[in-house]
């Protein structure tokens, strides 16, 4: 799977803040449009491998709303400024993801903000999808879906997503899960 639209990095409090302005704004045309608007969100966040050492806060949220725009939000810098935070508790927009329900739950934990009506690809799937019900991966609902498969190097998605900047490959890597989630549940 590859993201051909517009990536928009966003590091500081104003950034952030500016971008989700944008997709306030993109919520209400889009609602205005058709009714409902559909919002892909993964998070990412730098693992520790240490027996007892808890992970790290979420550093690094994604948002899709179609095929020609999607933020990555460096909210290890930024925190979750005001309007980010109105976006997320925000019932009027859906947000969809594989295991997003646990998204939310570190969201809160690490920022003490709720992310609100959610929608788990994973139970869509086995809802949509005759067969035994089963625990779906975003990579294998790709598979199963759409044909495609996600890339998930290792060393990207292991690495330090709390780094002062991200790399562009980080970057590239962190928009496709949040793009894949919307594109699935279209």
């Amino acid at each position: 799977v590859k993201y051909g639209g517009r990536i928009i990095y966003s590091r500081t409090v104003q950034e952030v803040e500016k971008a989700a302005e944008e997709l306030l704004d993109f919520v209400e045309t889009k609602k205005r449009k058709e009714g409902e608007c559909i919002l892909g969100i993964d998070i990412e966040w730098k693992p520790s491998f240490i027996r007892g050492v808890s992970p790290g806060k979420a550093a690094v949220m994604q948002i899709c709303g179609d095929n020609s725009c999607c933020h990555v939000l460096h909210i290890f810098h930024s925190g979750i400024p005001k309007k980010l935070r109105t976006l997320l508790e925000d019932y009027s927009s859906l947000k969809v993801g594989v295991g997003i329900a646990n998204d939310a739950t570190k969201v809160h934990r690490d920022y003490n903000t709720l992310i609100n009506n959610l929608e788990d690809l994973s139970d869509l799937a086995n809802r949509k999808l005759d067969g035994k019900p089963k625990k779906w991966s975003l990579s294998s609902l790709s598979e199963m879906v759409i044909c495609r498969q996600i890339p998930k190097p290792g060393k990207i998605r292991l690495g330090n997503w709390e780094a002062r900047v991200l790399s562009r490959e980080q970057i590239k890597y962190a928009v496709i899960d949040a793009y894949v989630s919307w594109y699935l549940y279209q």
